[in-house]
């Protein structure tokens, strides 16, 4: 729930294009930046954003309407310029969101246009992409982006080690590739749908990252970039992050 009021909302918005004006586009080439505002502001951040900045929710509900009191639905989301939806965020699967209600809102993110930002690591995040990918084509999977982000992690102040997060990209990697592999080989011999493809979503580590550690994770060639939380309060942190990720671009 930040920023805490709609001033403090504008004020960031402001030093975010700043950063990311239009008229420095080239330090951005082949880098994506997202913002997830909470739901309050998405007017502002899609009448205000510079073109650098992509709009993207915290999270979407799993039905297109209906009865639902409190809830914003996908399809309201894209009405707002929203690009990219957070899904399965481990605050969210506390309240209550299993791996069913992540896969329909998933499902109800991709049949609106949205880029589903899928987080693993609230339990077992081998069960978790795995509860994903067996659910989705390829194609569909290729439209996703998957977030490593243990529980505890989050807003703990102590991240993972370097070595768990690089482990913990590669199976989740391995884990979409041993479920899509029989598929390819078919293709190859000319029994399978062109759709039968291995896919390669990009993986963003999310979990404590900030100014002081964030060079830390930036060896670990499987890294696509990170999901930002407090850390994102502070736009000179992230456009230090943004410019020193270039060999990381997320596909």
């Amino acid at each position: 729930m930040n920023p805490s009021s709609f001033d403090k909302a504008r004020s960031l918005l402001s030093a975010y294009n700043k950063i990311l004006s239009e008229n420095k586009k080239e330090k951005w080439a082949n880098k994506r930046v997202v913002v997830c505002p909470p739901y309050l502001y998405f007017h502002l951040f899609d009448q205000m954003r510079s073109r650098m900045i992509k709009l993207g929710a915290q999270d979407v509900f799993w039905k297109s309407s209906g009865s639902y009191t409190g809830k914003v639905s996908a399809k309201m989301a894209k009405d707002f310029g929203v690009e990219y939806a957070i899904i399965g965020h481990s605050e969210l699967r506390v309240m209550g969101d299993s791996n069913l209600v992540v896969n329909l809102k998933i499902k109800e993110s991709l049949r609106n246009g949205i880029i589903p930002v899928i987080c693993v690591g609230y339990k077992d995040f081998r069960v978790e992409t795995r509860n994903v990918v067996n659910a989705f084509s390829a194609e569909d999977i290729n439209k996703m982006i998957f977030a490593y982000e243990p529980h505890e992690a989050i807003g703990s102040d102590n991240p993972a080690s370097v070595d768990k997060v690089a482990y913990s990209i590669r199976q989740i990697r391995k884990t979409i590739f041993r479920k899509f592999r029989r598929k390819a080989v078919l293709k190859f011999v000319g029994l399978g749908s062109k759709k039968d493809i291995i896919p390669r979503p990009a993986v963003l580590y999310g979990g404590s990252v900030n100014i002081d550690n964030y060079k830390n994770f930036l060896a670990i060639p499987d890294l696509n970039g990170f999901i930002l939380g407090r850390e994102s309060l502070k736009p000179n942190s992230v456009s230090e992050i943004i410019v020193n990720i270039d060999k990381h671009v997320v596909n």
